[in-house]
């Protein structure tokens, strides 16, 4: 496994599997939400000019049918504290952002794929959008992004605080970016990936399906999910993934240091036992 984490800025909130032989179909779970991403590496000193072009771009995805989430993901590192893995790739393999869109289900993602909305949102469908969208891209990327779509299982979702400032209004959020500062982070968005072997996929859902949880007794949680990759070919081998989304990253820690504390603990009473 993976860890990696996440500050999320830009979100956006409102109100398929991976290939295998039938008779395995049949035991995976069924997918309870639809996801999109798409992976970025930028260049040095590039992060707050494409933070801005996220955050001026026109989109109206929260009007759209099927729509639940998006949040522009922005890579950080994790600490030891955080449990942070022993590395296992240098920062260059490791992709920057992603972008995140969450779907009641796949009809949602593949209707604005083929709508007028994601046309809008990717250079407006004419030829000068489309290549003044390129051009931009080539100041800031290194290389082309790399989507990867997953299928969504076992979703616990806590409804958003009151005051959240993340709803959007009208589609999209009016953010405020100057190209210059990183813009602050919404939530923070904690994720471990996993390398599943091929014949196991069903007894590694049904391991998580059975795990006891508290997350939703723990201030500051906000969203689970996990993610099953909708690919017949995983390029980097990582078909699995968690997601779990929290008010800050001082919540995540929080969570962190207390099962840290409970399996010290229990582990002391079945030394004494």
């Amino acid at each position: 496994a993976s860890e990696t984490a996440a500050e999320a800025g830009v979100a956006t909130a409102s109100s398929s599997s991976a290939a295998t032989s039938t008779s395995e179909a049949q035991t995976l779970l069924p997918a309870e939400r639809y996801i999109a991403s798409n992976r970025f590496r930028v260049q040095a000193g590039k992060g707050p000019a494409f933070e801005k072009r996220w955050a001026e771009r026109k989109s109206r995805l929260a009007t759209l049918d099927g729509f639940r989430f998006f949040t522009l993901l922005r890579r950080v590192d994790v600490t030891a504290a955080e449990g942070a893995p022993a590395p296992t790739a240098s920062a260059d393999e490791e992709f920057d952002y992603v972008s995140m869109t969450v779907w009641e289900d796949k009809t949602g993602y593949d209707a604005w794929r083929g709508g007028d909305a994601f046309k809008e949102a990717h250079g407006g469908g004419t030829l000068f959008g489309i290549a003044e969208m390129l051009v931009s891209s080539l100041r800031v990327l290194r290389g082309k992004p790399k989507p990867a779509l997953y299928d969504g299982l076992l979703p616990v979702v806590m409804p958003p605080p009151e005051g959240t400032p993340w709803k959007a209004v009208g589609g999209w959020r009016d953010v405020s970016a100057d190209g210059v500062n990183p813009l602050a982070a919404d939530v923070f968005v904690a994720s471990n990936r996993f390398r599943v072997l091929p014949g196991r996929e069903a007894a590694f859902e049904a391991r998580w399906s059975s795990r006891e949880s508290t997350l939703t007794e723990t201030a500051g949680f906000l969203t689970f999910l996990m993610l099953r990759r909708d690919a017949l070919h995983v390029e980097d081998g990582y078909n699995y993934s968690t997601l779990t989304v929290w008010k800050d990253r001082a919540s995540f820690a929080g969570w962190r240091a207390a099962a840290k504390s409970n399996a010290q603990s229990r582990g002391r009473g079945e030394s004494s036992g």
